[in-house]
Order: C-alpha cells, then sequence, then structure tokens
C-alpha cells in the first residue's frame, strides 16, 4: 500500500501511524473511556485515509469527490460504498468485509466522537481495535485478487 503524501497533505500515512503510536503506545491497556474515544478517533482516521489511497491507487475507476461515484452520500460512506459495489460486481469476499467492517467502525468512531451520552464499552473499543489492524490486512489480500485477475 502508498504511503506517499496524497490528496494535497501534508502528512503521510506512516507519519500518521507514528503520530498515533506516540500518543497511545499500548492501546490495549487504556482503561478510561475518554482516551479510549480519542484512540479510536485517531485509528479511524489513518484507516479512512489509508482506504482512500487504496481506492485512488487501485480502483480509479471511482471517483471519490462530491462530483464522483456515490455523490449522494457522504464522503466516509462512499468508501465502504465503493467495497460494497466491488463485492456485488465480483463476489469478493474482502470487498464485502471491507464494506461491512469499515462502516462498522464509522459507526462506532461517531458513537466515540458525538454520543457522549452513551457508554462506549470495552467491547466496542477492543473491536475498533481490530478494525485498526484488520481493515488494512483485507485491503492487501482485496489488491492481491485484483491485481492477480487483471493479470
Amino acid at each position: 500500500m502508498s504511503t506517499t503524501r496524497d490528496f494535497n497533505v501534508s502528512v503521510t500515512i506512516d507519519e500518521l501511524k507514528q503520530a498515533i503510536t506516540s500518543m497511545f503506545p499500548d492501546p490495549k491497556a487504556i482503561k478510561e473511556e475518554a482516551i479510549q474515544r480519542a484512540c479510536i478517533n485517531r485509528h479511524y482516521y489513518l484507516i479512512y485515509y489509508t482506504m482512500l489511497i487504496v481506492i485512488k491507487d487501485n480502483f480509479p475507476q471511482y471517483d471519490m469527490s462530491r462530483e464522483g461515484s456515490f455523490n449522494n452520500t457522504g464522503s466516509h460512506n462512499r468508501v465502504f460504498c465503493v467495497f460494497e459495489e466491488i463485492a456485488e460486481q465480483t463476489g469478493s469476499k474482502e470487498a464485502e468485509m471491507l464494506s461491512m467492517q469499515f462502516s462498522d467502525f464509522l459507526t462506532k468512531r461517531h458513537k466515540a466522537d458525538y454520543k457522549l451520552n452513551e457508554s462506549f464499552s470495552s467491547g466496542e473499543y477492543s473491536q475498533c481495535l481490530r478494525y485498526a489492524e484488520r481493515i488494512p490486512e483485507l485491503a492487501q489480500e482485496l489488491i492481491e485478487v485484483h491485481t492477480q485477475k487483471a493479470v
């Protein structure tokens, strides 16, 4: 996966990873709900930007702008819509899992960020940490399958 500067931003994916590691050196040991919520926010945005690069580099037929593919939905929703459509068109289990996991991660990130009157459980936190690990792995698996079919 590309970690180059992209989308006219001034940091790379690797730099974002380093920042998260610096802020949250042992995410699994965090017990305070407020810090868990902050940790999930940072992990989610790392995954979001990683998936935008995955789409741009490997599925360029999808225009992620407001005027492009899935322009009737928000920018974050467009990411899981891409993988949902790939799953529908190809039967790819990796794309299907990417769509479902990214969508659920977004929902949980919304809860962590906006629903402070609701408890954010340790189970939800653990699930989000798993998504942060698994989504890039699934994306790499999808890229490999896509590349093999293109050859």
